[in-house]
């Protein structure tokens, strides 16, 4: 009983696998629309069918003779300019090849549809195909064929490939701004039958669409819409640039201004200082004292970059996301997208670099003092930091921004740099009385709670 079990699945499983190796084989003519190229055409009879679209575990690849049907079907893949084999013939009997591809070029933009040339331009469309320099063993013939639709070229070539004499027919035409090739191929003189088969799937092209040449106008348009978003993401580049400058010298002046402001500061404090008894010391309203280490520092440049700059920052991702998108949807150009990849990473990369390197420098400083350890007293109309920098009294005024974060508040004084205050380091715990403080004194530039 085991032995008719296994008997029946073998039988099962061998019925099932001969599909899988003997499916597709072509026996009638068919007529196989080619959409990308523009084209229908009649498949004679006898003839194996291969596309970027036939199944990898399809019979026809190895039938054909191509064991590594994988490999092969690479062959089939489009390449960056649009140029693609299309559709492959192969006979039962392997002894011809007919590849039908379409290429772009140059010269194929020029002529766009061949039966709107002249004669004397296809005649030096022929010349072109011809060898510059004669080849040993290889020989060249190129005529015009007449067709129903749109002329085609005829190029009859022989010679050899690796020590192989080959023999070659190619019908060509140029519709729409690229070629199309029915290329026949084979290590053996081909028969009036391989020929006229051939001659008879030319015969059977129909071009099922024609497109009118683009004018210069068109074309200068065309180019500008291929380099337009690199051209966008650079302007946008070039505005946050421009608009860097601007805000830098912005700073420059208020800088200049700050410090005539201070010169004046320093010179009122000096005349206080000189009336002696009759100058009433400013009553200390808050102090606090905190640790700056390189957790915190980090915490601060974290803050600096992505909640005090989220905006900048944040426009710099999204761009380089944008990029980064373009580069993988866009099709025109390996180079361009190769570009637009690399802007793209350079800007997501950028903010989170300059954290890290702000970071460093940062943490570099601090090491260098004498303490971490800062302390901070605050009166109604100026402040004093120890420890960490040498005990001097500074205005309100100099304070450029104050931010609060869950655990700090963050009080610049230039641009980039900031007196870090740990708000459990109040010695009276007066958060909110300390807020108002400031509130008071910096107005605008205040953005705590």
């Amino acid at each position: 009983m085991k032995k008719l079990t296994a008997w029946l699945v073998s039988l099962v499983l061998l019925a099932a696998a001969i599909p899988v190796c003997f499916a597709g084989v072509t026996t009638e003519k068919t007529t196989v629309e080619l959409e990308d190229l523009n084209i229908k055409l009649d498949v004679p009879e006898g003839m194996y069918v291969l596309t970027g679209e036939t199944p990898v575990d399809s019979g026809d690849w190895l039938l054909a003779g191509y064991e590594d049907s994988l490999e092969k079907i690479k062959e089939f893949e489009e390449d960056d300019s649009g140029n693609v084999i299309a559709m492959e013939l192969v006979a039962e009997d392997k002894s011809m090849n007919i590849a039908i591809s379409r290429r772009y070029s140059d010269q194929t933009r020029n002529y766009y549809n061949l039966n709107e040339v002249s004669d004397k331009e296809f005649d030096e469309l022929l010349k072109s195909f011809l060898p510059t320099e004669e080849t040993p063993g290889v020989t060249m013939q190129a005529e015009k064929y007449d067709h129903s639709q749109v002329p085609f070229f005829k190029l009859n070539v022989q010679g050899k490939v690796n020590e192989k004499q080959v023999w070659e027919i190619c019908y060509g035409t140029i519709i729409n701004g690229f070629s199309i090739s029915i290329d026949m191929y084979s290590y053996q003189e081909f028969t009036e039958e391989q020929e006229a088969l051939l001659q008879k799937l030319v015969d059977s092209v129909q071009v099922t669409k024609f497109y009118e040449k683009p004018t210069q106008e068109q074309l200068m348009l065309q180019a500008f819409l291929v380099l337009l978003p690199i051209i966008a993401i650079i302007l946008l580049i070039v505005v946050v640039i421009v608009i860097g400058r601007i805000n830098n010298k912005r700073r420059e002046r208020r800088r200049n201004e700050m410090a005539n402001r201070l010169v004046i500061y320093r010179r009122e404090q000096a005349q206080k200082a000189q009336e002696g008894e009759g100058h009433v010391v400013a009553q200390t309203l808050f102090e606090n004292d905190t640790f700056c280490s390189d957790v915190a520092i980090k915490k601060f440049c974290q803050f600096h970059y992505f909640r005090k700059n989220l905006l900048r920052n944040g426009f710099y991702i999204l761009l380089g996301l944008l990029s980064v998108v373009l580069a993988v949807i866009y099709d025109e150009n390996w180079l361009l997208r190769l570009i637009l990849f690399g802007l793209g990473a350079y800007m997501i990369v950028q903010p989170f670099y300059a954290m890290d390197k702000m970071t460093k420098t940062e943490v570099g400083v601090y090491q260098k003092a004498r303490t971490r350890d800062a302390h901070y007293t605050f009166r109604a109309e100026d402040y004093r930091v120890s420890g960490i920098q040498s005990p001097m009294l500074y205005p309100y005024f100099q304070i450029l921004g104050a931010y609060e974060t869950a655990e700090y508040i963050y009080l610049y004084y230039t641009d980039e740099r900031a007196y870090l205050i740990d708000k459990n380091g109040f010695k009276n715990d007066d958060i909110q009385g300390f807020r108002d403080l400031l509130k008071k004194n910096l107005g605008k530039s205040c953005h705590i709670q």
